[in-house]
């Protein structure tokens, strides 16, 4: 390749060898990956309100569910954006004081998205908080596959 011309293309670094398909993938829905992609939040200018940040946010939440509902309601934003918003409010909740919280997001949005995509999601977060149990038993399973049923009662007892 005498006199090859050098190009943007070709002018950076050589490859480390690795494909980068064989790198783990980041999983999005960890504690770790929360705190750093703010994509979660909710849009507030939709509602003509300035944004807000995620401790703001959180905080909001759980001290008034009934007022932010909305947020997580699966008929606004993609079930990735809500689930990563339910992630970062349990995790900042604490019982007894954000039971009712933890009450709506278990009958709420956890129950719309049970399946097993759900709970492999949640294995990032094992053990399961306080917070984290409570919500998830306000899930209503007696509609969901007996193996569904079986799976998260495994997991709860962890």
């Amino acid at each position: 390749m005498e006199g090859a011309k050098v190009t943007k293309k070709n002018r950076s670094k050589p490859r480390s060898g690795k494909h980068t398909a064989d790198a783990p993938a980041v999983d999005a829905f960890t504690r770790s990956a929360l705190a750093s992609d703010l994509t979660w939040l909710p849009d507030m200018m939709v509602v003509g309100k300035p944004p807000l940040t995620a401790e703001a946010y959180i905080e909001a939440y759980l001290g008034d569910p009934g007022e932010w509902y909305w947020t997580t309601l699966l008929l606004h934003d993609p079930s990735e954006i809500v689930l990563k918003r339910v992630l970062a409010i349990i995790d900042q909740a604490q019982l007894p004081g954000h039971e009712k919280a933890l009450g709506q997001l278990g009958a709420g949005p956890l129950e719309d998205m049970m399946s097993e995509e759900l709970l492999d999601r949640l294995q990032h977060w094992l053990p399961f908080t306080p917070a984290m149990r409570h919500a998830l038993s306000q899930v209503r399973m007696s509609s969901e596959p007996l193996v569904l049923q079986q799976r998260l009662k495994a997991i709860l007892s962890r």
